[in-house]
């Protein structure tokens, strides 16, 4: 789905922008609005959207100025430009710039959604231009599969790309496994090109299974490969050989440990390819791999809920190794708490990732300038107990090293910058405005700031904004937006961004996945 983006100096019509079209009904997700040019910019340097709409007079930067730097930015970019009276001269400029179309005000409806269906022509013209190479042909047709298996694609519009993309539907049964390459320490797509991958998997699988299967293997959003089997009669038990064997010469190529999940044992209707998808993502989301087999395939099964009895932490006791410096009895703490059960193949991932996260925060809390998103970022690559203790011992390890560096202390003006966020965190802040009660140029404060704390003052301080709503949407029951608010963010969609930028995931699932 594509995106688009409001930007006038009126709120209420930049609100509003966002009700007047059903933007779904042309697969376009409001992915924001600014009330200035310069914010807009500042917005849109983070994530480029598909299409912007703007006022033309606007404070600070005038909706013209804003087009040239977006542009030059993301030159993929449309825009259609709305204006409270007609002015021809910002017409001859606006149509030098490519802009689709100019909107007076009040705003057309009609006009707008015209336009609208107007642009989606000319990305689809786009788009077809971009697949007639093979690659480009790949990445359509894997995107288009992702969109079926994830059910973000309707029925007519699948049919109709099918046939362009050679994608079966025809078939009167259909297999869906998904394959992970287990690499806790880097994601997959650092360490192989996964198209190349996909396709390895798709000749061994087809020589396996022979003429009267067609196979097709893609990746998915989350670096996984998904096997798509499609046949004419039921034959789960050579699909199952048949993966088996792609996935020892994927072993055999990568060197790495291959986990395979089976959806339903079959599926007769191509409509039903999500569930079967879904049930197959949902044993990663529900395990970690506690043996060492180099090759592990999960049989069609609800996952299991986690157990009563899971991973039990005592904070005190562990803050206490900690403070001591005791490294042989820390290990032995962390194995004791992740030690994995009776020789299971795999654990309950909730349980372990909890405990996991309270070890880490434990560890941070003794920090006098905690970075929590080295606890969460690498959290969502990690597919084995052991990588999980190996992480958790990282984080430790360099906790006590940091402990051990506390006492150098900052400078004066640095400590007051670093008391202000700490103390005032929700409220505006910026260096400019400080270093005026310094009375000290804020390049130069900024410097300082850099060179002593190792980094920026803006990274600072949303770091500490988005540590202070991690510890929100981990212990407490607030809605997400008042989160965003008191922590000192009034654009919520801007805190969106800034929460995954830091922690690697969204509000929503870190409040989902690692919550206490």
């Amino acid at each position: 789905m594509r995106s688009v983006f409001f930007v006038d100096d009126e709120p209420l019509i930049a609100q509003g922008l966002a009700t007047i079209v059903d933007w779904q009904e042309y697969d376009l997700h409001v992915s924001g609005s600014a009330n200035d040019g310069l914010q807009a910019l500042e917005k849109l340097r983070e994530e480029p959207v598909d299409l912007l709409i703007t006022d033309i007079m606007m404070p600070r930067m005038n909706g013209l100025e804003l087009i040239k730097k977006v542009k030059a930015m993301h030159p993929r970019t449309k825009f259609i430009v709305l204006s409270g009276y007609e002015e021809f001269e910002y017409v001859k400029i606006g149509i030098t710039l490519g802009i689709q179309n100019y909107i007076l005000k009040p705003i057309n409806i009609e006009e707008l959604e015209a336009t609208i269906k107007h642009i989606r022509g000319d990305w689809e013209r786009e788009e077809l231009k971009r697949f007639r190479s093979e690659e480009d042909w790949k990445i359509l047709r894997s995107n288009i599969l992702q969109r079926w298996v994830s059910g973000e694609i309707k029925s007519s519009e699948l049919k109709q790309r099918a046939e362009l993309l050679g994608i079966p539907l025809h078939y009167p049964s259909y297999q869906v496994n998904v394959l992970r390459l287990i690499s806790d320490e880097r994601s997959v797509s650092q360490l192989y090109r996964l198209t190349s991958l996909a396709d390895e998997c798709c000749r061994a699988l087809s020589e396996e299974l022979g003429g009267d299967h067609e196979v097709i293997c893609f990746p998915d959003a989350d670096d996984d490969i998904v096997v798509l089997t499609a046949s004419m009669k039921e034959r789960k038990d050579a699909a199952r050989e048949g993966t088996r064997s792609a996935m020892a010469k994927l072993r055999q190529l990568t060197g790495l440990r291959m986990w395979c999940a089976e959806g339903h044992a079959a599926v007769h209707d191509f409509k039903d390819i999500q569930e079967s998808y879904r049930l197959a993502k949902g044993h990663f989301n529900a395990c970690l791999i506690a043996g060492e087999e180099e090759t592990l395939y999960h049989p069609p099964a609800e996952p299991e809920s986690d157990p009563a009895s899971s991973p039990s932490v005592r904070p005190d006791a562990f803050a206490k190794l900690l403070i001591e410096g005791d490294v042989s009895s820390l290990q032995a703490y962390i194995e004791s708490v992740l030690d994995g059960g009776s020789g299971a193949q795999t654990v309950p991932r909730g349980a372990c990732m909890n405990a996991a996260v309270q070890l880490m925060i434990a560890a941070k809390d003794v920090e006098k300038s905690p970075d929590y998103s080295e606890v969460f970022t690498p959290m969502h690559r990690i597919n084995t107990l052991q990588g999980l203790r190996s992480h958790v011992w990282r984080i430790v390890e360099r906790s006590l090293q940091r402990l051990q560096e506390a006492d150098q202390g900052y400078s004066l003006h640095v400590s007051f910058l670093v008391e202000q966020v700490q103390h005032h965190y929700p409220e505006e802040l910026s260096l400019k405005t400080l270093s005026q009660r310094l009375q000290m140029h804020p390049n130069y404060l900024g410097q300082l700031f850099q060179q002593e704390v190792g980094a920026s003052f803006s990274d600072y301080l949303n770091q500490y904004r988005i540590e202070k709503a991690t510890q929100l949407l981990l212990h407490t029951d607030q809605k997400t937006a008042d989160i965003a608010f008191s922590v000192g963010y009034t654009d919520s969609s801007y805190f969106y961004r800034q929460f995954k930028k830091y922690t690697g995931v969204s509000p929503t699932e870190m409040r989902s996945m690692y919550r206490i």
